[in-house]
């Protein structure tokens, strides 16, 4: 940084010249900083061996799975019913919803989902963290390799996870399409 002052200048000069140098390098660098990256996060369970994304604008929270309460005839894919907080939620099976086998384990945890009426949530094998995906990075079910429709939207490949948490690729649930088919 050359300022243009000699040792000998008017102190107020020199102390003006310097702040305008540092004012100029401060500018410089901030011009040439990163851009902030739009992210859509996503809450990233486990069932099996299968990684599953649930966006976290519909999560309200998660807890460990407890006991339900079974109810007569209803669907494979229902656990049953829970208190939580005092009120009554049902409990979806992940797993079954998506026509995948159930491993007969209920010690996994349980991801209760926001603005439901009655309160539902979805049991899983287990919550492995948070994603944030840039949107241009997950691959939608309208290309042509795509997963079909259904619940499942896309998915996330592997390194798309800007924070580096989630390494695996994992496919992104549309969480009302999921709903419509087990809650009607």
């Amino acid at each position: 940084m050359k300022i243009g002052l000699t040792a000998g200048a008017d102190p107020k000069a020199r102390t003006a010249a310097l702040l305008d140098a540092r004012a100029a390098a401060l500018a410089g660098r901030a011009a040439g900083a990163e851009q902030a990256v739009e992210t859509t996060a996503y809450l990233v369970c486990a069932c099996g061996a299968e990684r599953y994304g649930l966006p976290l604008a519909a999560v309200a929270g998660v807890t460990p799975e407890r006991p339900c309460t079974g109810l007569p005839g209803a669907p494979p894919a229902l656990r049953g019913i829970t208190a939580v907080a005092g009120v009554i939620v049902s409990v979806l099976d992940l797993a079954a919803c998506l026509g995948l086998d159930r491993d007969g384990d209920e010690s996994g945890h349980v991801v209760h989902l926001r603005a439901q009426e009655p309160p539902i949530a979805l049991a899983v094998d287990r919550v492995l963290g948070i994603a944030r995906i840039e949107p241009g990075l997950a691959r939608s079910v309208n290309e042509p390799e795509s997963l079909g429709r259904g619940p499942l939207s896309g998915y996330a490949p592997p390194g798309s996870d800007r924070t580096g948490d989630i390494r695996e690729g994992f496919s992104l649930i549309d969480v009302p399409t999921l709903l419509a088919r087990h809650t009607t």
